[in-house]
């Protein structure tokens, strides 16, 4: 690019005159004078104040500002009070408050709120209320790290709990800020949210528990569960992580025999050993019983120095390996093992052999060393049995009195392997190390055992097969994954027979039962969780700890139940924070029931099922009707954002950017509600990327350019809004508003169906092709040069206005900003985007028009090809075309061009050429398309369109409209 004259880019041999939006070419060689000959004053050109760019801190303030401005705070109870029902009831699971907002956070929320404004956009009024999970270990351990006293052993329980509820608070207070400046549509009020920490939350737990105890699906047992020693408490299934790398030291290990099976009488004058194999050599203090397979053969053999072991057959060559060579003496059924008895390798107890269901041939021996204390089928083998279970481990993982002086106080999982390999190292045969899948608490990431204790348990087992016949009539998407999620939850049913709902810790909600000192009865009664439910309401929820039990009972109903204070104890245990948020459908739901259920797909083994559980012991069905299932951020890499890999983006960083602008850009809240939109629903793998996040820049960037040409436009339509003049439809605006009908109606089927990706895709490619390129591309001439109220002008702007409140609709669920931004510069605007209803008119969806249109812009596209093959042919208006086409296609065209040979026909708008000859030609199938220059003309000064002959500088139509300015 050269210098050139001033108000003039020289580009080449060309000059350019730029004013506004509006290039007027003047045709020079460089030796003459330039004479300046406008018309541009005369056009009516798009102005708005609407911007198609914001950067930087103005980004953020333009988000603040539509939020105040347009009234983000209030949208959701306006919408309560004044949208009709039924109400769409999305419920709200609750995020832990124990941390800062994270892109999972971002994913989670942001789906939701699409869900609820594709709802109200539509005139739908919605129930969301939003909540926090304020109890559990999570909390407590980083209020604990967070003390500062040395010895956090040295606080009391109300010490701890002041400490918990003071972190779960400033956390709720950080992330409710955050969610509610992403423009999520909810009253975040204390009084519009729900906490599981709030005393009326807190009474509707106790009143759900006793309900559960009436219908006999709670109760308290003696049974094996998975126990953290890092963090002292019982654990569900759903709070473990199972690591794939886990070492283990395993022991093959002999039993000798004490009472022989009949099939081997011959040999008892001779010392015969079971062999069994172990990964857990430290539960062999706890040993029970050796459990057999009654189906399976097993052999007695002889190794090199004549030793006689029994085990499986089919393992012999498996335990050469191990222990030497062996040879097989005799062969017999597991069933025949009955009745044998052996000597417990450490104490000398005669023990039993016992079959069980769980043990097979497939590694180890085929005899299995059973510990009830320490497993599950360990566990049903000796009730089965009547055993007594004898369990020797406390909370802490170490070994207690019980375990003998040589055990006591060890650390099972560290030196507990080791202290009993060096006790009974004669009877060890073999050590081996194996790394395979092993059970970790979620939390602290360090391992777990599984450990015989007194726990409350809900029993899932007679509730399952109800639960599992709800999921049948439950929808569950995105539906592509449909049969695998429901798969995938039918599956965690069936294999839980109980749920144990009680941790060992103090922060959370109390279980609500006494205890008569000396014996395992309990103490509940409605009278008593009434008495307890005022108790919440005089002294809030630290009651239970700070009040004695004579306070807790009181004096009236320690009369009319006749129970003796003193003879009783409170319990220690509080509620599994799965139980507390499990039950939130009960407090937070007015009809007991949501629409649906929304969460991540970690959620099978949390909330989802915790939920349909609770509800189905309580009233018999599924608290939700839809489950939406998405999946979780995971960086360029595909690796799950973690703290402990160190790839976790802090959303913050997206909306508002960093200290080094270049590197992390501000995008603003609806760069990342685009991100969101565009891949949340489709993979279980959610990319963050800058690329993407880019992408999704670039992406509302252009969106910005369409809206502010179609504002531009209106606003010269506001001008003249009181002309007499009718507004008049060409085919072209017709095909834009039988378009718009169908685009509506596609987009609003594929927000029902929650494909917020499809609905991404959708928009982009009808705001970008069929609205821009396609309908404003053609219209332009008509806007920019036509009388300021021509009909037809007038009917292109009604078109334009239909089109814009369309599209700012489709995307204001997932650009919320941006479609309230766009609003306030719309010239008729007199109230917030949402609060405005649209018309959707059954006669735009005229099939006939279509058909009609897009055979014109087959023929324009067909002449774009040609065009693009001849670099001479650059500008369309120069050209002149003589198309032959069949009778079905003239019969089609024609309609457009009523003139064999003309120059101002719809169907030379829309292939934007200076002339058409249309001819018909039942020879072709297709078209034939000529393409010509015009000659000796040149093209209109004003519009730069028709063209005219010999000296004159505009065409008539240009003419005629300047006269009659």
């Amino acid at each position: 690019m050269t210098k050139s004259l001033k108000g003039f880019i020289n580009i080449g041999n060309i000059l350019y005159y730029r004013q506004s939006q509006m290039h007027c070419r003047v045709y020079s060689s460089q030796k003459e004078k330039f004479v300046e000959k406008r018309y541009s004053g005369t056009v009516i050109l798009p102005k708005t104040n609407f911007q198609a760019k914001i950067h930087g801190k103005k980004r953020i303030e333009m988000d603040q500002y539509v939020q105040d401005k347009c009234g983000f705070s209030e949208l959701y109870n306006w919408q309560r009070a004044n949208l009709k029902g039924p109400d769409f009831v999305l419920h709200d699971g609750p995020p832990y408050a124990n941390g800062d907002p994270h892109m999972g956070h971002t994913i989670n929320k942001i789906l939701k709120d699409i869900t609820i404004r594709s709802k109200v956009i539509k005139g739908q009024r919605v129930h969301y209320i939003p909540g926090w999970d304020c109890h559990g270990l999570p909390i407590e351990l980083k209020a604990l790290s967070s003390t500062k006293k040395n010895n956090c052993s040295d606080l009391s329980p109300l010490q701890i709990r002041a400490q918990a509820r003071k972190f779960a608070e400033e956390a709720i207070c950080k992330q409710r800020q955050i969610f509610a400046s992403w423009g999520i549509m909810a009253d975040w009020k204390d009084t519009g949210c729900y906490f599981t920490y709030n005393p009326d939350y807190v009474k509707n737990q106790f009143r759900q528990f006793y309900n559960l105890y009436q219908k006999n699906l709670v109760y308290r047992d003696f049974k094996p569960v998975y126990v953290s020693p890092s963090t002292r408490t019982a654990l569900a299934e759903s709070e473990l992580e199972y690591k794939d790398n886990h070492q283990s030291l395993c022991a093959t290990v002999r039993l000798l025999l004490v009472d022989l099976p009949e099939k081997l009488a011959s040999f008892e004058d001779k010392p015969i050993y079971a062999l069994t194999w172990t990964t857990t050599p430290w539960t062999l203090v706890a040993n029970q019983a050796l459990s057999y397979c009654s189906n399976a053969k097993y052999c007695l053999a002889k190794d090199y120095s004549s030793n006689l072991y029994i085990m499986a057959s089919e393992l012999i060559t498996s335990n050469q390996e191990k222990i030497g060579p062996l040879s097989v003496l005799k062969t017999f059924m597991g069933y025949e093992l009955s009745g044998t008895t052996y000597a417990h390798p450490i104490t000398g107890e005669v023990l039993p052999f016992l079959a069980g269901n769980h043990v097979n041939t497939e590694q180890g021996t085929g005899l299995v060393h059973t510990a009830p204390a320490h497993g599950q089928e360990d566990f049903l083998v000796a009730l089965e049995n009547k055993i007594a279970i004898k369990s020797f481990v406390n909370e802490d993982g170490k070994y207690n009195a019980q375990a003998g002086p040589d055990f006591e106080g060890i650390s099972v999982l560290e030196q507990g392997t080791n202290a009993v390999i060096a006790k009974i190292g004669k009877d060890i045969l073999n050590t081996e190390t194996i790394t395979h899948s092993y059970p970790y608490d979620w939390r602290t990431k360090k391992p777990v055992i599984v450990l015989a204790s007194y726990q409350w348990f809900i029993d899932t087992d007679s509730i399952k097969d109800k639960a599992i016949e709800c999921v049948q009539t439950i929808n569950i998407y995105p539906e592509q994954n449909r049969v695998s999620w429901k798969n995938a939850l039918v599956s965690q049913l069936q294999k839980r027979p109980y749920w144990c709902i009680s941790r060992q810790r103090v922060w959370g909600t109390p279980i609500p039962v006494l205890f008569y000192k000396g014996t395992n009865k309990v103490f509940i009664s409605g009278k008593w969780i009434d008495r307890l439910e005022k108790l919440v309401n005089k002294y809030g929820n630290e009651f239970w700890w700070e009040l004695p039990i004579e306070k807790l009972l009181g004096q009236k109903l320690i009369a009319e139940l006749n129970v003796e204070p003193s003879s009783l104890e409170k319990g220690n245990d509080i509620l599994d924070i799965w139980f507390d948020s499990g039950v939130s459908w009960s407090t937070v739901l007015t009809n007991k029931k949501a629409n649906l259920y929304m969460e991540g797909m970690d959620q099978f083994n949390g909330w989802f099922q915790s939920s349909l559980l609770t509800s189905v012991a309580l009233q018999e069905c599924s608290p939700y009707d839809d489950l939406f299932v998405h999946g979780f951020a995971v960086d360029e890499k595909n690796n799950k954002m973690s703290k402990s890999i160190g790839n976790v983006i802090n959303p913050e960083l997206i909306t508002k950017g960093g200290k080094d602008i270049n590197k992390n850009p501000v995008y603003g809240i609806d760069v990342l509600r685009w991100w969101v939109a565009s891949h949340g629903t489709q993979h279980t793998l959610i990319p963050m990327k800058n690329t993407l996040l880019q992408g999704s820049a670039d992406t509302i960037h252009k969106f910005r350019l369409v809206f502010k040409f179609l504002l531009g436009a209106l606003q010269s339509n506001y001008e003249i809004k009181n002309s007499i003049v009718e507004p008049q439809y060409k085919y072209l605006d017709k095909y834009m508003l039988y378009q718009l009908y169908h685009y509506h109606h596609n987009i609003q089927s594929m927000y029902e169906k929650y494909q917020y990706h499809n609905v991404s895709r959708t928009i982009v490619n009808f705001i970008t092709n069929d609205v821009s390129a396609i309908y404003c591309h053609l219209i332009k001439d008509r806007i920019y040069c036509e009388k300021l109220d021509s009909p037809y002008r007038l009917g292109a702007l009604d078109v334009i206005a239909i089109a814009l409140a369309i599209t700012v609709r489709s995307i204001a669920p997932i650009l919320p900003h941006l479609a309230e931004e766009i609003w306030l510069h719309h010239p008729e605007n007199l109230m917030p985007l949402f609060h405005v209803k649209q018309n959707i008119m059954e006669n735009w969806n005229n099939s006939e028009v279509k058909i009609i249109v897009a055979r014109a812009l087959d023929l324009k596209n067909e002449i774009n090809k040609i065009i693009s093959f001849d670099k001479h042919m650059n500008n369309p208006w120069l050209l002149k075309a003589t198309v032959e086409v069949n009778s079905e296609d003239y019969k089609l065209l024609s309609l457009l061009q009523n003139s064999e040979t003309t120059c101002v026909s719809e169907l030379c708008d829309i292939c934007q050429l200076s002339s058409i000859t249309l001819l018909k030609n039942n020879s072709i199938k297709n078209m034939n398309v000529t393409l010509n220059k015009i000659e000796n003309q040149h093209l209109c000064k004003r519009c730069r369109r028709y063209p005219e002959s010999g000296n004159e500088e505009i065409c008539n139509r240009c003419s005629e409209i300047l006269c009659s300015i």
